[in-house]
């Protein structure tokens, strides 16, 4: 797991909760006091472990914790990536040129084992995209929560529905993302 995620996983419970909690999660997780930079990398297997302790710790389950998350870290990686982002898109264009801009920028980079999930979007229409999710990960969730967290970022408002699903056997996850309001203003 890129070392971006793991550190905005820190900022997300610390803001969220507190220091303490935190500390309890990686307790509870068997990593305490690891520390997490934006560019390392670490293995799956910590983050996952960070997310069943959170679940454990919390009322929320798997899947509405990785949406929140989702949201939250869209900020830091826009911020991160944002020189790959043209001045003038939408969240939907954003969304549709994740895979060609970003992901595919990353994967040639070769430096590392880091493999980010893998985006397909089409445009339908100026309102609509189709997102196709897909990482051995299985983290549709989080991929969710990105494409609510991409809506805030923007200004914009989506209704998503959620199609076939790695969860429940399929071999990717599809989200048709509708537009529901107006386009905001260009700057």
């Amino acid at each position: 797991m890129h070392g971006i995620v793991m550190k905005a996983m820190k900022d997300f419970v610390v803001e969220t909760y507190d220091e303490a909690t935190w500390r309890a999660i990686q307790e509870e997780a068997g990593l305490g006091g690891k520390l997490y930079v934006p560019v390392s990398e670490y293995d799956d297997a910590e983050a996952l472990a960070l997310v069943d302790a959170a679940t454990e710790l919390s009322e929320l389950s798997e899947g509405e914790l990785l949406y929140a998350f989702g949201g939250y870290i869209v900020g830091p990686l826009v911020e991160t990536y944002g020189v790959h982002v043209e001045g003038e898109w939408t969240g939907l264009d954003l969304l549709a040129n994740v895979e060609t801009y970003i992901h595919e920028a990353l994967r040639a980079k070769r430096l590392s084992n880091f493999t980010p999930p893998e985006l397909r979007a089409k445009r339908v229409d100026e309102d609509t995209a189709v997102v196709r999710y897909g990482s051995d990960r299985e983290l549709c969730m989080l991929a969710e929560g990105i494409i609510d967290g991409v809506a805030d970022h923007y200004g914009e408002s989506y209704e998503i529905r959620h199609g076939p699903c790695q969860l429940e056997g399929g071999e990717h996850c599809d989200f048709v993302v509708e537009r529901t309001g107006p386009q905001p203003a260009a700057d």
